[in-house]
Formats: C-alpha cells, sequence, structure tokens
C-alpha cells in the first residue's frame, strides 16, 4: 500500500488534487460564512465581497501549500508569488464576472443558488489555475534534453577522415 501512495504522489495531478482541495474547501468555508452573513444582513454584491474576502485569506495559503507539496518550487519564491498571484488575481476576476453573471443575469439571487453556483465556478477555475500553474507560475526551466550535448560533439564521418590525414 505504502509503494502506491508513493507512486500516486508522485503525479502533480495528484499532489495538486489534494493540496488544492484542502485550500479550496478552506477558501470555500470562509466564503460561505461571508457570504451567509452577508446575505443574512442584505448586504448589496455580498457574494463579490464574500469572493473577495475569502481570496484575500486563502492566496498566501494556497501559494505556500502548492509551492511546497504540489509543484516543488525551487526558483525564486518572491518571483513565484508573484507569478502565483497574477494567475490567482485572474482566477479571482473571472470568478467575480462568473458570479456577477449568475446572480444578476440568470437571477441566481439566494444564499442556497450563490453557494451552488460559487461551486460550480470553483470547480472549472481548479482546472484552470492548475494549468497556468504548471505552465506559468512553476515552470521548471528549460533544460538540454538529455544526451543532447553529447550528439552535438560526435564528429561526423566527413571531420573523422578529415582528422586522420597528416
Amino acid at each position: 500500500m505504502r509503494d502506491v501512495i508513493a507512486a500516486v504522489t508522485r503525479r502533480p495531478e495528484v499532489r495538486y488534487l489534494v493540496f488544492g482541495g484542502l485550500n479550496t474547501a478552506f477558501s470555500y468555508g470562509l466564503f460561505t460564512i461571508a457570504l451567509l452573513l452577508l446575505h443574512f444582513w442584505q448586504v448589496p454584491a455580498d457574494y463579490a465581497i464574500a469572493i473577495t474576502f475569502s481570496w484575500i485569506v486563502s492566496n498566501l495559503t494556497s501559494f505556500l501549500l502548492q509551492r511546497r507539496y504540489v509543484f516543488r518550487g525551487t526558483g525564486r519564491p518572491f518571483r513565484e508569488f508573484a507569478k502565483f498571484t497574477s494567475v490567482t488575481f485572474g482566477s479571482f476576476l473571472a470568478n467575480l464576472g462568473l458570479s456577477w453573471f449568475s446572480a444578476e443575469i440568470l437571477g441566481f439571487d439566494s444564499a442556497v443558488q450563490k453557494l451552488v453556483s460559487q461551486l460550480v465556478v470553483t470547480v472549472f477555475l481548479v482546472i484552470v489555475t492548475y494549468i497556468l500553474h504548471k505552465t506559468f507560475s512553476f515552470r521548471k526551466a528549460v533544460a538540454e534534453p538529455a544526451g543532447m550535448g553529447a550528439v552535438e560533439n560526435i564528429p561526423s564521418p566527413l571531420e573523422r577522415e578529415d582528422s586522420s590525414q597528416p
């Protein structure tokens, strides 16, 4: 069983589901509490305020978990954080836009409808942000393919013939 767990956790997709899932649950919990309170108090744009609150609180937590456990970042932490935050900020803006659409255009105005809408939006954004973090935020430096240096240094047959003549 230990070998199976070790083999599965070698895959960044699995680690993203685990650690990203933990942070997503944390963020969704913050969103839920904020939304229910704001909705109860009848604050306009309750979903937008709740999204903003949960993003601000969970962004650093998400970065630390993903850098350490998912992508195993080895670059400069501040640079990776800036790149990471640019992706999550884009996700935050998309979240606001999609939530506005569901509340204002589709008419999802009850707290339960907003919670379900947020869940659907979250699933979509988790997939998009994984791809962006993997290809941008925590992208490893491009290395020369293994063995290519040795292949380039092998003399061609014509060069070998030339070197054997005085």
